[in-house]
């Protein structure tokens, strides 16, 4: 393809994306199929541009008056990669499969600049996000961490059911530039360019290794799951923090002891962590909830543990999609709110007397983490903080981590992480015990 055909290509996609609800990832893989012509250095460059639009789209539409995939592309080609307007005129022939040439609105547009442009525009997300991300971080740091959310590709981060010693000396020695993650005993993180086809490595079909980012790994982690307890990971989704948990209540011979139950309302999920189950080689009860919670009804009051990773904005995440930060309205964060209030308060009852209790999101938004924490420590005054120093004394946290982390908590029960502050995604965690 020439660089003109992939400009349009990319500019076709992004028309795509906005009118879609579903990923970027897929969408561009849907296009790759059914383009077979374009080749790998081709869908490569494609992607580039509509991730980079993506990320700028706030921008890029209030200085092109336009939010077309045409008008990013142009705006991107201009504001963010210096493309003069001599160079453009060279792309934009519209001959062969070149985008059609520059119209008068659209040379204007990029004679006059992006001009003043609101603050929250440079962050690149909805105006209601900026708000909060200045409540929380205040004005001297919102900024920060709005562009490590929105602005560098993520790594990849694995977790590893082992030793992950081994396991880094072998993938550096397939070329892979892997490295222990800072916090978690068991992560290995490997650069976001070039992207590595993980699914393709044996260790992954053998289980040994998960996709799974740091953040995540330590939600899991510090809930407190170990050898012998009954524990409910009560919004299973995909299954990440069930391997985590089960990783946890393995003793010293590798051996899993106790019970794990993992739930979540839609089968879906569910059915998406029996393979993971396979290849790891490990076991679960997997129950689907209903509407209302039904469905473990004979654990209330009996589990030693239960993490609610509950539903919630992804805001945490958006490093990886950044398209749906476009997507999100501030009506939806409030109903999340009250959702994650309400599958709080069922899970609390299934916590024994003595147990504990864990709340996580992965969201940066204080809707569904602190004030959603607040409400349920304010109804539930059965349920104590338990401090994160407490949960920091763990064989899967290392010990620059449970430093690093216990500063970050401030001596509290809540943990914060971001892009900015800890490299990792967007998580929230809070942690409980329930009065004997």
């Amino acid at each position: 393809m020439t660089p003109a055909a992939r400009l349009q290509a990319a500019a076709d996609i992004l028309d795509l994306l906005k009118n879609s609800r579903r990923p970027a990832e897929e969408i561009l893989k849907d296009w790759g199929r059914n383009n077979r012509y374009a080749g790998s250095k081709d869908r490569r460059a494609i992607a580039d541009k509509v991730y980079q639009a993506t990320r700028a789209r706030e921008r890029l539409s209030f200085a092109m008056d336009n939010g077309s995939g045409r008008a990013l592309v142009l705006g991107a080609l201009h504001f963010l990669d210096g493309v003069t307007l001599e160079e453009i005129d060279a792309l934009y022939t519209g001959e062969g499969y070149a985008p059609q040439k520059l119209s008068v609105a659209e040379r204007k547009r990029l004679e006059a600049g992006v001009g003043e442009a609101p603050e929250w525009l440079e962050s690149g997300l909805p105006a209601f996000v900026v708000e909060r991300l200045k409540a929380v971080y205040g004005e001297g740091g919102w900024l920060k961490e709005a562009e490590a959310l929105m602005l560098p590709r993520a790594p990849i981060d694995l977790r590893v059911n082992g030793d992950r010693t081994s396991l880094i000396e072998g993938l550096k020695m397939l070329g892979y530039k892997a490295e222990p993650t800072p916090f978690s005993a068991h992560g290995i993180r490997l650069p976001a360019d070039p992207p590595p086809n993980v699914r393709a490595l044996p260790a992954f079909r053998q289980g040994t290794i998960e996709i799974q980012d740091e953040g995540s790994q330590l939600a899991g982690f510090l809930a407190g799951a170990q050898p012998g307890m009954t524990i409910v990971d009560y919004c299973a989704g995909g299954g990440g923090k069930t391997l985590a948990l089960l990783q946890a209540m393995s003793g010293a011979n590798g051996e899993v002891s106790g019970r794990l139950i993992a739930s979540d309302v839609e089968k879906t999920r569910l059915n998406n962590i029996k393979p993971r189950l396979n290849r790891a080689g490990l076991e679960a009860d997997l129950r689907q909830l209903g509407p209302e919670g039904e469905g473990l009804e004979d654990l209330e009051n009996q589990a030693d543990l239960v993490l609610v990773d509950a539903p919630c904005s992804g805001s945490g995440v958006w490093r990886r999609r950044p398209e749906t930060a476009h997507r999100l309205e501030e009506t939806e964060v409030r109903r999340l709110h009250e959702l994650q209030s309400a599958i709080l308060a069922r899970a609390a009852k299934l916590v024994k007397p003595g147990g504990m209790l864990a709340y996580a999101t992965c969201s940066i938004l204080p809707d569904e983490n602190e004030e959603t924490a607040d409400r349920f420590e304010a109804a539930h005054p059965e349920f104590t903080p338990r401090p994160l120093i407490e949960a920091l004394n763990n064989p899967h946290i290392t010990p620059q981590g449970a430093e690093a982390l216990g500063w970050l908590s401030q001596g509290g029960h809540r943990l914060r992480l971001s892009p900015e502050t800890s490299n990792t995604d967007g998580f929230f965690v809070a942690l409980y015990r329930k009065k004997a």
